[in-house]
């Protein structure tokens, strides 16, 4: 019964971060999929500042109302990993769209800040206006992944707050 406990209690980091990567996720697909459905997919600056910030964010609510004691390592995986995963998918998807090689940065960085219209995949002038990469480009990721340590650091602050009092 015991060991059974233990197994319980070593499993339960994963599964917080396993949880957490999903509500990033999902928070992530319903923020495009409400961009979309409002039209307000071209919007560019007001998409990427809430694809770098609202995901993480919620993810890292999550993490202080679930993990009482969270160790820095946990909150750094949980919210750096899916922010460096989806600058690569998103690098790689539009790479892939423009038909570039991804071996070539700039030129699918440029591609991709043109809102040029894609030549491999689609080929459906409103299609390509919903699926709008074009607020991906160098200060997104900066910031992004700026945004995101930011949020490690104060959700560890907040922890040890709350560990002191």
């Amino acid at each position: 019964m015991q060991l059974q406990n233990e197994i319980i209690k070593e499993r339960t980091p994963i599964k917080g971060l396993l949880i957490d990567w999903l509500i990033i996720f999902g928070t992530y697909l319903f923020i495009r999929v409400f961009f979309a459905l409002f039209g307000l997919h071209q919007n560019i600056v007001i998409l990427g500042c809430c694809l770098a910030v609202l995901p993480y964010l919620l993810g890292a609510v999550y993490l202080q109302k679930s993990h009482k004691q969270c160790p820095l390592w946990l909150s750094a995986s949980a919210i750096l990993i899916p922010s460096i995963v989806e600058k690569i998918a998103i690098y790689l998807f539009g790479a892939h769209l423009y038909n570039l090689s991804p071996i070539n940065v700039l030129g699918v960085m440029e591609a991709i800040k043109s809102n040029a219209s894609y030549t491999n995949f689609i080929k459906n002038q409103s299609a390509q206006n919903l699926i709008n990469l074009s607020y991906f480009n160098w200060t997104y990721i900066l910031c992004s992944i700026a945004i995101s340590v930011l949020v490690i650091l104060l959700l560890n602050q907040t922890k040890q707050k709350s560990n002191k009092g």
